[in-house]
């Protein structure tokens, strides 16, 4: 007589009621019977690790939890019991993947019954312990090579990504992508000769942008609706929490706000800046108003840099490009890679002002500048030049 799928789930039923009163060869027996039917789910073969793992069988236990995985690879609690096995047996990295994927899964699932929210809770304290000990492993390991702390520059940076400090964070251009291009968040300042004039001239810079706010025109907000464009509900769509007062636009001079900024203006003459017609270079005062945010995005190309001559930085102002998250300082020029994710707010009572301008990426050739200038101006052409280069 065969075993309807009612009968089956009756005694899993039976087997979990064992389990629960810890009479666990009654809950082995049942198990067993319920597998035996041909038709138990990934429920019952949980539980019956459960009971392998009560009775200290760790061999019965795995292929238990491996008969589950292969049910519901996503099975939160069978890969949270596989990490603690293989705890048990010694393997703290093999544990640490379990539970990462537990955790990494349950971050997508918002509502978790609270007995599951538990041990995901469990999992990643559990990782977090295996994480130190790794740690304290390479510390000492490394000094004995005569290594001390966790390195400097792109090893220790290297080291964050291998212990979970950090997350990798890659070039991910709106519109285009030039290959092979290192992966740098900040640039250092040091690395451009042309920094230290730009930076000498910062009481001047300022001096003519609070002349252009004392105007009280030529801003007007960063963040336009273009009519054949979506905007994908940006907050801060046409606002002025967000303002722009730009001296070039789209590679055009803005002639009313640069005759207020003729030093600045050039300053800017001097600079390596991202010249394609109808696109770059955007030079602009950027202000954000007091309590503002810019959501995370990415830039339109990571064939240049952006960058940030701060002139009115208040407290509680930040930018983060990546993994790395720096304030800015007044006339010290910060430049990124904002291809990479990033974002930055103000929230502090008063507005911050930096000058912001590209210029084209040291690592391309001048042939190689050239041809990119040549391609986006032959889109722009065919499509018609579209603002939103700088950010």
């Amino acid at each position: 007589m065969t075993t309807g799928a009612g009968d089956v789930r009756a005694v899993t039923d039976a087997a979990y009621a064992a389990l629960n009163r810890g009479d666990f060869p009654a809950a082995k027996e049942l198990f067993g019977r319920a597998l035996a039917a041909g038709a138990a789910d990934a429920a019952a073969w949980f539980g019956l690790a459960v009971v392998h793992r009560q009775l200290g069988a760790a061999a019965e236990e795995a292929r238990a939890l491996e008969e589950v995985l292969k049910l519901d690879a996503k099975h939160l609690p069978a890969l949270i019991h596989r990490g603690d096995l293989y705890v048990r047996q010694g393997d703290a990295r093999a544990a640490a993947s379990y539970y990462g994927a537990a955790v990494q899964l349950a971050a997508a699932r918002p509502r978790l019954w609270p007995e599951w929210r538990r041990e995901v809770e469990r999992a990643e304290a559990a990782a977090r312990s295996i994480a130190l000990k790794v740690e304290s492993h390479l510390l000492r390991a490394l000094a004995a090579h005569g290594v001390n702390g966790m390195g400097t520059g792109r090893f220790g940076r290297a080291l964050d990504l291998l212990l979970g400090r950090r997350q990798v964070y890659l070039q991910q251009p709106k519109y285009f992508y030039f290959p092979e291009l290192p992966q740098i968040q900040f640039y250092e300042r040091g690395d451009f000769a042309w920094v230290q004039a730009v930076e000498a001239a910062t009481p001047r810079v300022r001096a003519e942008l609070e002349a252009l706010l004392a105007s009280g025109t030529g801003f007007e907000p960063y963040i336009r609706q273009v009519a054949d464009r979506p905007n994908f509900g940006n907050p801060l769509l046409e606002s002025l929490d967000w303002s722009a007062g730009y001296l070039i636009r789209d590679g055009h001079e803005v002639v009313a706000n640069a005759a207020h900024c003729p030093e600045t203006m050039r300053m800017l003459a001097q600079l390596p800046l991202c010249r394609i017609a109808g696109r770059t270079p955007s030079v602009l005062f950027s202000l954000l108003r007091p309590g503002t945010r810019i959501r995370p995005h990415h830039g339109f190309t990571n064939a240049r840099l952006i960058c940030h001559l701060p002139l009115i930085v208040p407290g509680e102002c930040a930018l983060r490009v990546g993994n790395e998250t720096r304030a800015w300082r007044e006339g010290e020029l910060v430049i990124f890679d904002d291809s990479i994710e990033h974002e930055a707010w103000n929230l502090s009572k008063e507005q911050r002002v930096v000058l912001l301008f590209d210029v084209w990426r040291p690592e391309l050739t001048a042939e190689e500048r050239t041809l990119v200038a040549a391609t986006l101006e032959a889109v722009a052409e065919f499509e018609g030049a579209q603002r939103g280069w700088a950010d």
